[in-house]
């Protein structure tokens, strides 16, 4: 473990005018990018369309890579907005950077977390565009991200000895391995001579600068991009600007949702000696952060770029160093969104670290985000990853996790999904009238015969796709960042080290209390049949009285063994349901994650009443946890109900589990109680709001005094000021339970 700096020394340094002066710098980035209105973008789309026109002969492989070559050489440099770093998605900060490859489809959830963005396309794609890319586009919005690269190789090695690499294969005789390769040079060296068309911007725009720091700025950054990504970077800037550049690069390759950043404070920390200066890495980090903020592919509607910190190794070995503090004082400063930032934590953890990430949370900073290593590596281990692979995860979108350039599959829906609400859904209002259910295990087994045809579907479905995708629409860049992708001559789909089926999973909350209330209310009181509660969920729940015994019935989250087993069962089920799927198909151990983001909302819109309660249309249970206003014993209880899952087990791509605090009487030393338990039993992620109503209801009054609050809503994290009404009151009402 690298010493942490000692606090008088970060004391010392954070005082000095040059320090000052870079935090105010990166303060006034930040609020005018914050400030800056949604727009579209179309260079990118014109210059992708353009290049599918003039290379529509080449194998698909290498009609990718000039395409995005042809975009790097020709898309507009941004160094203005943010003079520190060089980078850029779009032409100007906050325009969507379309991606026709896939479509021009707006991404539901964004318009879920943001209001006034509906015609955000209105008029402003062009129809002959729109005409050329209407039998072309695969589909979706963007390609599949979620994903981490090898940060580590960028940076000790670089870009060019990925090159040399693949040029060592010119002899193969396979043509589609040897196209992969070629086009994997050609982008590589297109990201190359991108940061050299922004060393050359930088020089130009040095010479012109008025203000000594930003010459200086734009000087650092010219003689970074002479060298990195190119070659290894030397000290922690030009690590840095490194990973903005290929962090950037492959968002413009097409990658949508959810490009991770790794574990950068671990790749960094070799770059760094015992002199640094702590006050003035953290401003570098922070306006590092800002870049990716600025990332344009949906506009403030990027929610998704994950940061890890911390965390052991293999053998247990403390990773924490000083730029994992680093990293934490920065997202204190800079108090976006996104990126999101989670810890990974385990018993070992440095105490600075582990006091500072406490000491935010309990402020209301609402990050970072935590992860507990035991069970998490221990997921993968048992998914059959190597351990020294195992114990190098990372957060790779709202909260799955995956093996940064080993494992991608691990943290999307190829797969399938699963809505356990909606599946109790469809076997009360289609089979209850038909097939004789007259208990909970005749219930409970129409349940699984459905859910094991909708997984059946949904794997052969996501096989498909995902071997369609390989060779329609390849990434080879992003597959040259991908260990053994390049020695296998695929792009990343097919060639990385671990392909283990990823399954999306929601509504295990509302799905145990649905069964807890069938059994309490049907079953136990006798109180109604099978087919009258279906009449009533048909009918909306209009009677009153049913509906309050509904909800009287046991609530997941509070501790309780009547309506606990119910979630157990849910999950035994999907398991046994998954391991015969991975036979049938011959596929390595599915990965679950519980993910949510604002899927509760699209959910909720498409079931209808349900028989925990809830109202048609209304949404569901926004993770893991407790559903809002039925939590009545705390948040002890909520934890307690979420330690008898067996995480390792059963959520080996990780769980959304949002836990909400009351602003007023929330210490340092209350948030560092319930990790230390929750994690210690076994918890596996916490995600922690220290809410206060009055303050959120001030926020919405006058947003402009509360531009720094940052909230954790489900699977993301946003300023409040940012979120939709809806999601604002669905924050207030939250907080008004705890």
């Amino acid at each position: 473990m690298t010493v942490l700096a000692p606090t008088s020394t970060r004391e010392r340094t954070d005082s000095s005018a040059q320090v000052r002066s870079l935090r105010a710098w990166v303060r006034q980035i930040r609020d005018e990018l914050l400030a800056t209105e949604d727009t579209v973008c179309l260079q990118r789309a014109r210059l992708v369309t353009k290049a599918y026109q003039a290379y529509a002969a080449d194998p698909v492989p290498l009609k990718r890579a000039k395409a995005f070559a042809h975009v790097l050489r020709h898309m507009d440099l941004d160094l203005e907005s943010n003079p520190i770093f060089a980078g850029n998605t779009s032409s100007r900060p906050r325009a969507w950077m379309l991606v026709p490859e896939h479509g021009f489809t707006l991404p539901p959830q964004v318009l879920i977390e943001n209001d006034g963005l509906e015609d955000m396309y209105e008029g402003q794609i062009p129809q002959d565009m729109l005409d050329y890319w209407s039998d072309l586009s695969v589909g979706g919005t963007a390609d599949i991200g979620h994903l981490a690269v090898d940060l580590d190789r960028v940076l000790h090695e670089g870009l060019e000895a990925m090159i040399d690499e693949a040029r060592g294969y010119d002899d193969e005789p396979d043509p589609d391995k040897r196209a992969t390769r070629q086009a994997m040079v050609i982008a590589l060296e297109a990201v190359i001579a991108w940061a050299q068309r922004y060393a050359d911007a930088a020089e130009v725009a040095a010479a012109r600068a008025e203000k000594p720091m930003v010459r200086e700025a734009h000087q650092r950054v010219a003689r970074a991009c002479r060298r990195v990504p190119a070659l290894p970077a030397r000290d922690l800037f030009e690590g840095l600007q490194a990973i903005v550049l290929v962090h950037l690069a492959l968002v413009i390759e097409g990658h949508g949702m959810s490009v991770s950043i790794g574990l950068p404070d671990r790749v960094l920390v070799p770059l760094v000696g015992e002199d640094l200066d702590v006050g003035q890495a953290t401003g570098l980090l922070a306006a590092f952060m800002l870049k990716v903020t600025a990332n344009s592919i949906f506009g403030r509607g990027s929610k998704t770029q994950a940061i890890t910190v911390g965390g052991a190794d293999a053998s247990g070995r403390d990773c924490s160093n000083v730029l994992t503090s680093c990293f934490l004082s920065a997202c204190d400063l800079v108090r976006v969104g996104d990126p999101h930032l989670f810890l990974r934590w385990h018993p070992g953890l440095n105490r600075q670290v582990l006091d500072q990430a406490v000491d935010m949370l309990a402020r209301g900073v609402s990050m970072p985000l935590l992860i507990n290593d035991g069970p998490t590596a221990q997921g993968f281990i048992d998914a059959g990853v190597a351990p020294a692979d195992a114990w190098e995860y990372c957060v790779i979108g709202c909260n799955e996790l995956g093996i940064p350039a080993r494992s991608a599959e691990s943290a999307t829906a190829t797969s399938g999904s699963i809505q356990y609400l909606a599946v109790l859904d469809e076997v009360l209002l289609r089979d209850v009238p038909s097939s004789g259910i007259e208990d909970m295990p005749a219930l409970l087994a129409a349940m699984e015969r459905r859910m094991a045809d909708r997984l059946t579907a949904g794997r052969e479905h996501g096989k498909k796709g995902h071997l369609w995708a390989a060779r329609w629409v390849p990434t080879p860049f992003t597959s040259a960042l991908m260990r053994g992708c390049i020695a296998r001559g695929k792009d990343f789909r097919v060639g990385m080290d671990y392909h283990l089926p990823g399954i999306y999973e929601r509504g295990l909350t509302n799905a145990a209390n649905a069964l807890a209330a069938i059994d309490h209310v049907v079953f136990q009181q006798g109180a109604l049949t099978l087919e009258a509660l279906r009449d009533a969920l048909e009918s909306g729940l209009a009677d009153e009285a049913l509906l309050r015994r509904l909800r009287a019935a046991p609530k997941w989250g509070n501790d309780d063994p009547d309506v606990d087993r119910w979630g157990q069962v849910l999950i035994e089920m999907r398991e046994r349901v998954l391991d015969g799927v991975d036979r049938n198909f011959g596929d390595s151990t599915h990965v679950v994650c519980h993910v949510v983001r604002s899927l509760h909302r699209l959910d909720g819109q498409r079931i209808g009443a349900s028989a925990d309660g809830r109202l048609a249309g209304t949404p569901v249970a926004d993770s893991i946890g407790a559903e809002a206003g039925t939590s009545s014993r705390g948040p002890t209880a909520v934890l307690n109900t979420v330690c008898k899952i067996d995480a390792a087990r059963y959520y080996r791509g990780g769980y959304n589990l949002n836990l909400t605090l009351p602003a007023q009487s929330t210490t340092p030393e209350i948030v560092e109680d319930l990790i230390e338990t929750f994690f210690g039993r076994g918890g596996q992620e916490l995600q922690i709001n220290c809410l206060d109503p009055e303050t959120l209801r001030a926020a919405q009054e006058r947003p402009e005094l509360y531009g720094d609050l940052v909230v954790r809503f489900a699977g993301f994290s946003s300023r409040f000021v940012d979120l939709s009404r809806a999601e604002q009151q669905e924050l207030i009402a939250r907080s008004e339970g705890v």
